[in-house]
């Protein structure tokens, strides 16, 4: 029977924001429910002498470890098996089973810009992907090589007694020699150093991204008008259609009264520090284009009641002109309702909500509704409200391999890129979570927050925060009430080419006092 034993390590995004990363003495523990700070740049060792040694490149900002045994059946990993130290700038992983049992196998996941020192006695190391910089020593294993085809490295690859072979795009330099090479790839760049005794050395290219992981899809329920579902990636990112730069600015006093009757004279717009003419000015009676994302996974699904009713409330506190849309997920995302005013088809749609199955996609979903549910109109006033804990099933405790196929940095980007003032509610569900899944949880609910609070920063939006699904009525009301202060303006920038730069916005208010927040700039197109 195999063992599993999977920790995650990564350093909580809230005090990466608040304190960044500090020197920290050599702590040193067994593999267990184990994190640690693994700043950018920083070098993992590895020492297994009676195992194999696997090692993917990942563009995340965490270590994940897993530890089998070599040969099944045997018993389980015990924690006592792999020891965890952390150094400034260096974590070292040193596997240390005992005599009387056959040896551990460990998979390991490192961000991108890490450098890597493996080490085997018997078996086998592998990497995919590109490190910062690699040396890697192999006695009666082979060591396998599996790079992008694109990368820029310096290699030296050699074998005592077996062969080195690539085959990988690369310039080599000296005599050819099956037992040793030394060479460049691409520019050079990384130095990648393998040396193998009685094994092989062995270089392939990475294969494409693995394409059974399909873009997600944002589907209509069987009874919209709409058969053909909506592709929630349709396209490439979310980008400016137009010079037009619209923007959605919160103005309020310092103690966040909406600030009322302001004139195209009193609004200040600079792009890189330039002031702009702008040529479109909305009021606060101005009509919003709302959509309502709702997650349904985790332990909301026992409170569909609660959630249904909330949602009616906030509907009713919209102004007859504004439109709304409805969007729920789980592992899947549903486009209960199109944008519409006809409150009658939303109230219908509300109570037409269901318990889902599944997990939690909150990356695809949101990205699916910047995509697809607002892309029609863009330059108009759009907001979305989104009622989740942002527990993407790719944060601890899961993993790479669950959850969004949209990464965070990919949403990240079209939240930047989009028109649209992201309003999340933190739904917090943390203590049933942790209790279910143990501490490993807790960090992944910091990095949520987290996440949550830099979107709605981007866009010019706020986190709000319910304690409960009972809460959500009065953060609706705290939603409402921000809505009935922004104001929006739209310009041409005078520096008009596309160049696909991003440009940084700030908006300033002739009024004494006057707090203004809006997103924070936009990428003009190329």
């Amino acid at each position: 029977m195999v063992g599993v034993l999977a920790a995650w390590m990564l350093w909580s995004a809230e005090s990466r924001a608040q304190q960044g990363f500090e020197p920290r003495m050599p702590v040193k523990r067994y593999f267990d429910d184990t994190r640690t700070l693994l700043p950018p740049k920083s070098t993992v060792r590895i020492r297994n002498p009676r195992g194999n040694i696997s090692v993917r490149i990942v563009p995340r900002p965490d270590v994940f470890i897993t530890a089998t045994r070599h040969a099944a059946p045997g018993p389980p990993v015990r924690a006592e098996e792999v020891i965890i130290e952390e150094l400034p700038q260096q974590l070292n992983i040193t596997t240390d089973p005992p005599d009387t049992t056959t040896g551990v196998d460990l998979e390991v996941l490192v961000p991108e810009q890490t450098y890597l020192r493996l080490m085997s006695e018997i078996g086998t190391l592998r990497v995919e992907g590109l490190p910062a910089g690699l040396i890697a020593t192999a006695y009666h294993g082979n060591i396998e090589l599996c790079l992008p085809p694109e990368a820029d490295a310096d290699v030296t690859w050699t074998s005592v007694h077996g062969r080195v072979r690539a085959e990988v795009p690369l310039r080599q330099f000296g005599t050819p020699d099956d037992r040793a090479l030394h060479g460049q790839m691409g520019r050079g760049g990384a130095i990648l150093v393998a040396q193998a005794d009685r094994g092989d050395v062995v270089a392939t290219a990475l294969p494409p991204e693995n394409s059974a992981r399909e873009r997600p899809v944002l589907h209509r329920p069987a009874t919209a008008t709409v058969e053909e579902p909506v592709s929630a990636a349709e396209g490439s990112d979310v980008v400016l259609e137009t010079t037009l730069v619209v923007l959605n600015a919160v103005v309020t006093t310092p103690n966040g009264a909406p600030i009322r009757g302001l004139q195209l004279e009193d609004v200040v717009v600079l792009e890189d520090g330039e002031p702009q003419d702008i040529t479109y000015f909305g009021t606060l009676e101005t009509p919003f284009n709302l959509v309502l994302l709702l997650d349904l996974s985790g332990s909301t699904r026992e409170k569909l009641a609660v959630i249904r009713r909330a949602a009616l409330g906030f509907l009713a506190t919209l102004r007859p002109e504004d439109r709304m849309a409805i969007v729920t997920f789980s592992d899947t995302a549903r486009l209960l309702c199109p944008l519409t005013n006809d409150r009658r088809k939303l109230r219908e749609r509300i109570d037409e909500i269901r318990r889902p199955e599944g997990g939690t996609n909150f990356y695809d979903a949101l990205a699916g509704t910047m995509n697809s549910v607002l892309r029609e109109v863009r330059g108009e006033r759009n907001a979305v409200v989104l009622v989740t804990d942002g527990m993407d099933n790719v944060l601890p405790p899961g993993g790479p391999d669950y959850g969004s196929v949209t990464t965070y940095e990919e949403l990240r980007r079209l939240a930047q890129e989009c028109d649209a003032m992201l309003l999340p509610i933190y739904l917090d569900t943390e203590a049933e979570v942790v209790e279910r899944y143990g501490a490993r949880a807790r960090l992944g609910y910091a990095i949520a927050r987290n996440q949550l609070r830099e979107l709605a920063a981007l866009t010019g939006g706020r986190l709000f925060y319910a304690k409960t699904v009972e809460d959500l009525e009065d953060c609706y009301a705290a939603v409402a009430a921000e809505l009935r202060a922004v104001y929006s303006f739209g310009y041409y920038p005078k520096q008009a080419q596309r160049d696909g730069r991003f440009r940084r916005i700030h908006v300033k208010v002739r009024r004494e006092g006057a707090v203004v927040r809006t997103r924070q700039g936009y990428v003009m197109p190329k």
